[in-house]
């Protein structure tokens, strides 16, 4: 801990952030408090985070959490019955009534609209909608679901995908309608493709180590938290500080756009004025290389962008939806 404390002295920026993954960050709730309050005195950082599946939250935790200025992130798998399926406990029970119950507590106590954050698989297609509808009805309007996307997906599952995007599609155009502001990452991709005339600067996608990096238990540094989870590229240490190898990715990154790895889906693809890439981690992870992007990746968006276009359309001028998204227009 004293390492990274030394190694933020160094290198975090005055105004910069220190946010906590996992695993579950919460059951190292010592470590959390030893370096948030350490930072803090030591003038190291003057913002937190954590994002936490809030099975171990209580309000002591977020009481503390609100002194510090924490930001929060909630990872959740929808409502009951699905979350039930795939967040257990190792006797097999499941966690939505305890993680419900405690993200009532994050809007009362911590922030009034924390972010969940709902990745769902061809498994778990059904009652995304529902699900959308349930939260927003409880005042949680900032809501980032989207997909797995190193999985396979066949045409049923795309199918079904579309089918339930639409049933959000209508959803949400009611509610902008009525000026509720839902954040959507559906709506923000399409919103960014049929707004641009020319592809965006991809290079800017990912900083791979130059605006924020991710440092694994054992001290060692990658370009962002989820190549901690691989144990790949490797960028430095708290121990050493950073490695040649940070320039040279970002270098190696600079020189091509991202592709399909079915190339040819490019040259007709809806989504390509707006595609950064997708996550570089799970790229390398899948094919050893940052640059292609998986071909599930490339058909949801595509339908992303087929099914959202009428919306954005339609609501492109309402103060409230250019509000949520900050769309920037590309002549």
């Amino acid at each position: 801990m004293n390492a990274l404390l030394h190694f933020a002295r160094h290198n975090l920026r005055r105004d910069g952030m220190i946010w906590f993954f996992g695993g579950e960050p919460l059951v190292s709730f010592d470590t959390m408090k030893y370096i948030t309050e350490k930072a803090v005195a030591d003038n190291l950082a003057i913002r937190f985070g954590v994002t936490t599946n809030c099975y171990l939250l209580n309000k002591d935790i977020l009481k503390w959490m609100k002194k510090y200025g924490y930001g929060i992130l909630c990872s959740i798998d929808g409502l009951q019955k699905t979350h039930d399926k795939y967040r257990v406990l190792p006797d097999g029970r499941g966690t939505w009534k305890v993680v419900w119950e405690n993200i009532k507590k994050v809007k009362k106590i911590l922030n009034p609209n924390p972010q969940l954050r709902w990745t769902f698989s061809p498994e778990t297609i059904d009652g995304l909608t529902e699900g959308l509808k349930f939260f927003v009805k409880h005042g949680f309007t900032n809501v980032a679901i989207d997909a797995v996307y190193e999985v396979e997906w066949d045409e049923d599952s795309l199918n079904q995908l579309r089918e339930e995007l639409t049933k959000m599609r209508d959803f949400l155009d009611k509610c902008y309608e009525r000026n509720i502001p839902v954040f959507s990452m559906f709506v923000r991709d399409a919103a960014t493709a049929v707004m641009n005339n020319r592809r965006i600067n991809w290079t800017q996608r990912c900083g791979l180590g130059q605006g924020g990096v991710g440092v694994a238990p054992d001290g060692k540094i990658y370009p962002c938290h989820r190549f901690c989870s691989s144990r790949k590229l490797v960028i430095g240490s708290v121990f050493d500080g950073f490695y040649p190898e940070r320039i040279y990715l970002n270098e190696e990154w600079q020189k091509v756009p991202p592709y399909c790895e079915v190339p040819e889906r490019c040259l007709s693809c809806k989504f390509k004025n707006a595609c950064m890439g997708g996550c570089l981690a799970v790229n390398y992870d899948l094919f050893g290389d940052m640059h292609i992007v998986p071909k599930a990746m490339c058909d949801i968006k595509n339908i992303v962008v087929e099914v959202f276009k009428p919306l954005v359309v339609k609501h492109k001028d309402n103060p409230t939806f250019r509000r949520i998204f900050k769309v920037q227009v590309r002549e």
